[in-house]
C-alpha cells in the first residue's frame, strides 16, 4: 500500500510541475519524439539561446563588410566629415532583429536592388541629414569605421539617415568588422568608441574584394 501512495505522488509531482511549465516555450523548443533530436531541433534550440541570453550570434559579417574596399582610396580627398564617440548599433534592415532592438526599423535610407541594406550583412554609418548638409556627404558615399580601442579599420558606406546629432551609429557588420561585441537589442559590451570618417562625392566609386 505505501509504494501504491509513493508512486501516486510522485506522479502528481511530475503532472504538477507540468502543467507549470509555459506552453509557449514548450512549443518554441520543438523537439520530436525521438530521443535524438534532429538538426533542425538544435538549430531552434540555439536560436532560443541566443534569444534568451541576448547575445548576438556572430554570423557572415565575421570580417566582411559587403561593401568591399574602395578600388582606388588615393582618389579620395581629405575626410568631409569626422566624429570620435561611443559607438551605436543600428540594426535597421536586418529581418531577424524585429522584435528585439526596440529602434528596428525595417527600411534604411540607403536601398540595394532596390530593398533594404541588411544591417548584418553590409558595413554602413549612420549619419544625420544636417550632418550630410553640412558635409556634404550623401547616401552611398564611402565611409572608414575604426575601433579606437583596437585600431581595427573597415570601409563602410553611408546607408542610413538618423536623429539630429547623432554620431558613431554602425551597422552589424561594420561593428563585428572592427570587433565590437553587442547584444541581441542592440547595445553594446563595454562601451567602444568609434572614429567615423566620410568622403563626400565619392558613391560612384566601385568597390573590390
Amino acid at each position: 500500500m505505501a509504494q501504491f501512495w509513493w508512486r501516486w505522488i510522485l506522479a502528481t509531482i511530475v503532472i504538477a510541475t507540468s502543467s507549470g511549465c509555459d506552453d509557449s516555450a514548450e512549443q518554441g523548443i520543438g523537439l520530436g519524439s525521438s530521443d535524438s533530436p534532429s538538426q533542425s531541433d538544435l538549430a531552434q534550440g540555439i536560436q532560443i539561446a541566443n534569444a534568451i541570453s541576448g547575445v548576438q550570434p556572430i554570423g557572415s559579417a565575421l570580417g566582411a563588410s559587403g561593401f568591399g574596399s574602395p578600388q582606388d582610396p588615393s582618389q579620395f580627398d581629405t575626410a568631409s566629415f569626422v566624429s570620435s564617440s561611443t559607438a551605436k548599433i543600428d540594426t535597421d534592415g536586418d529581418p531577424s532583429e524585429q522584435g528585439y532592438d526596440p529602434n528596428w526599423n525595417g527600411h534604411t535610407s540607403g536601398l540595394i536592388d532596390g530593398q533594404p541594406v541588411n544591417s548584418a550583412e553590409y558595413a554602413y554609418v549612420v549619419m544625420s541629414p544636417e550632418q550630410m548638409a553640412a558635409s556634404g556627404v550623401e547616401i552611398g558615399d564611402w565611409a572608414q569605421v575604426t575601433n579606437n580601442a583596437t585600431g581595427q579599420s573597415v570601409w563602410a558606406r553611408i546607408e542610413d539617415a538618423g536623429p539630429s546629432g547623432g554620431t558613431g551609429e554602425i551597422s552589424e557588420a561594420a561593428a563585428t568588422a572592427v570587433g565590437i561585441q553587442f547584444q541581441k537589442n542592440s547595445w553594446t559590451i563595454g562601451n567602444p568608441t568609434v572614429t567615423v570618417q566620410a568622403f563626400a562625392g565619392t558613391r560612384s566609386l566601385r568597390g573590390g574584394g
